[in-house]
């Protein structure tokens, strides 16, 4: 399959003019990447700290974007919408958005194409039979050659796995088209070391720096700021209030768009590429990928 990577080549708009687009994403996996020793055994404790997350953390998460009156994206596992109905009903009934993130938080490099096309099809499936709506974004635990392709083939409006750049760009095969919203490495993930180490307040000064430079950079051109959390990670006492601290910052200053990330896809591909180009997106080709 010939893949082509598009990207705008002049200046993007956001809605209502605003001066930065926020994307507040919520990995909800629970305790699926701790996996057996050799004896077949599960670490108890890191097991339990993942299940924290779909068990007690998702409740306070959604109390403090409800505070804030933001929306956010929560790229979901298919075994947590099947296991935590009551969760994900919750996050859809506050009107954020749920998207795909595997099923069991699959590592997708290891899989072959067929296991990840299942993978990518049971997860649709559960997240459409849990919220009533099929899932049209995506972020897999890494990346597989495949990836792109089955997305595109399974109808996905957006996938966001890629470091690469700091504004949206698109993958496209003919008419089949795929927004990508590039991440940072500053997720809680990386800024507490995943489960038990460190400090909310070095987190807080990474995430404002972050906002602030994009905020500073969007007084020449609009810019995109994308956050990656985990309810099992963010959501601990005295985490969350980093979590609370930095959506309050964003929200002191003005021109801010909240958005979900097929909110951001759906701009991109309506508005973002013609006004950025004056043409047809295919002028934005920076080069094609062979896959």
């Amino acid at each position: 399959m010939a893949l082509q990577e598009l990207h705008s080549s002049g200046k993007i708009q956001w809605p209502g003019d605003a001066r930065i687009a926020v994307f507040l994403s919520f990995d909800f996996q629970g305790g699926e990447d701790v996996k057996p020793d050799k004896n077949g055994r599960i670490n108890h404790e890191e097991y339990t700290q993942g299940e924290y997350g779909p068990n007690t953390g998702i409740w306070r998460i959604l109390r403090i974007l409800a505070s804030h009156e933001v929306k956010a994206t929560f790229l979901t596992c298919g075994g947590i919408a099947e296991r935590y109905p009551e969760a994900v009903a919750a996050i859809v009934a506050q009107g954020h958005e749920v998207a795909g993130h595997g099923y069991h938080h699959e590592v997708a490099r290891d899989l072959a194409k067929d296991e990840e096309q299942d993978v990518i099809k049971r997860t649709t499936d559960m997240i459409l039979n849990r919220t009533q709506k099929r899932p049209f974004g995506w972020r897999s635990c890494t990346q597989s050659p495949n990836s792109l392709e089955l997305l595109l083939e399974q109808g996905y409006l957006w996938n966001s796995n890629s470091f690469s750049h700091d504004l949206p760009f698109l993958w496209q095969n003919g008419k089949k088209k795929l927004v990508e919203l590039p991440r940072q490495p500053f997720g809680d993930g990386r800024t507490y070391g995943h489960r038990d180490s460190g400090n909310p307040n070095d987190t807080l000064v990474v995430w404002k720096a972050m906002f602030d430079q994009f905020y500073e950079e969007s007084s020449l051109a609009p810019t995109f700021c994308p956050f990656q959390f985990h309810p099992y990670i963010s959501s601990r006492p005295g985490r969350a209030k980093t979590l609370s601290d930095i959506i309050g910052h964003m929200k002191s200053h003005k021109g801010v768009w909240f958005a979900t990330g097929s909110e951001v896809a759906h701009w991109w591909l309506e508005k973002g590429f013609s006004v950025a180009t004056g043409a047809s997106v295919e002028s934005g080709v920076r080069n094609s990928l062979t896959m």
